[in-house]
């Protein structure tokens, strides 16, 4: 029985240990500081209309 609890507290320390490691961010996750035309269109934002004519 205590070999089943012991195994059962491994498991469920080692799962989060597991999601807490891939929940790190990727570098490709993170916004970008200065926001250029590429990234205005990823947030929905059109950069076409803030051109002068």
């Amino acid at each position: 029985m205590t070999k089943l609890l012991i195994l059962a507290i491994v498991i469920i320390v080692s799962g989060l240990l597991i999601r807490a490691i891939a929940k790190l961010p990727s570098r490709y996750d993170r916004k970008p500081k200065v926001q250029n035309s590429w990234s205005a269109l990823d947030s929905g934002i059109d950069p076409t209309e803030n051109k002068a004519p």
